[in-house]
C-alpha cells in the first residue's frame, strides 16, 4: 500500500481594503447645514454674507476667508476645528458634547464623586490649527489661533466658540494679567493668568471658581490672547 506524499502551502486570504475617500470641509458644511435644517438664505443672514455668495462657496467657486468660515461655522452651530478637518476636532460639536457626558457620569460612577473630581474645570480652549491670522493680529505677534468654549470668559468679551488669536510667549511676566491660552493638567484653557505670589488661572464669570496651580510642572504657557473674531474687552 503506498500514499502520495505532497507539501500543501496554505496562504490566507487577504484583507478587503476598503478605501473612505476624504470628506473635504465643503461636504461637511453642506451636512452642517441639512442638519441645522436652516434655509440658505438664513444661513447666509447670519453668516454676513449674500445667499449667492454662499451658493458659490458651496459649489467651489469661490475661496471664502478664513472670517466667513467663522461665521459659517457659528450660523450652523459647529466647531470650526471639526468643519476644516483639524487635527484634534475628529467628533462634531454634538458628538463632544456626549463625550463630555459619558466622561461625567464615568466620574461621578467609578471614580467616586469626590471635590476633586467633581469641580474639576472642563477644558475651554480648542486648538483650530493652521488658520489664516488677519493681518491686525499678525502684526500684534499672533501665530496661533483656538477656538474657546463655554461662559466663562464673558466678562472678557469671550463667548463660546470665539477664536482667539494668540501671540506665543513663554514669559510669565509678560503674561500676567493678560488674557492667555495655557495648558494645565494636559488641558487647555483660555484664562487671565495671574501669577502674584502664587499661580492661578482667573475666569471672568462669577460662577466659575480660579484654578490654582500648586504644581508649576504641570503648567505650560502657550501664549497671550492678542485679539478674537470681533473686539477682545
Amino acid at each position: 500500500m503506498s500514499a502520495d506524499a505532497g507539501v500543501f502551502w496554505f496562504f490566507p486570504p487577504l484583507p478587503v481594503l476598503h478605501l473612505v475617500p476624504p470628506v473635504n470641509w465643503r461636504e461637511r458644511l453642506r451636512s452642517a447645514i441639512e442638519k441645522s435644517g436652516k434655509k440658505h438664505s438664513a444661513i447666509a443672514a447670519d453668516a454676513g454674507i449674500d445667499p449667492t455668495t454662499l451658493s458659490r462657496i458651496l459649489n467651489a467657486k469661490m475661496e471664502p476667508t478664513f472670517g466667513t468660515v467663522v461665521r459659517l461655522a457659528r450660523a450652523v452651530n459647529e466647531n470650526v476645528g471639526w468643519l476644516l478637518d483639524e487635527r484634534g476636532f475628529a467628533l462634531s460639536a454634538d458628538e463632544q458634547k456626549q463625550l463630555r457626558k459619558v466622561i461625567r457620569f464615568l466620574d461621578d460612577t467609578l471614580v467616586g464623586k469626590s471635590p476633586s473630581r467633581r469641580d474639576r474645570p472642563e477644558p475651554n480652549a480648542l486648538p483650530v490649527g493652521t488658520a489664516d491670522i488677519p493681518r491686525t493680529y499678525s502684526v500684534r505677534g499672533a501665530r496661533l489661533a483656538y477656538e474657546a468654549s463655554g461662559d466663562s470668559m464673558i466678562g472678557a468679551g469671550i463667548t463660546d466658540r470665539d477664536v482667539l488669536f494668540v501671540k506665543p510667549t513663554r514669559s510669565l511676566r509678560e503674561a500676567n494679567g493678560r488674557v492667555v491660552v495655557c495648558r494645565f493638567d494636559g488641558a487647555e484653557y483660555v484664562k487671565v493668568l495671574d501669577v502674584r505670589g502664587r499661580t492661578r488661572l482667573l475666569s471672568r464669570n462669577e460662577q466659575h471658581p480660579p484654578i490654582e496651580i500648586s504644581d508649576t510642572s504641570r503648567f505650560e504657557l502657550i501664549g497671550i490672547v492678542v485679539g478674537r473674531t470681533g473686539a477682545l474687552a
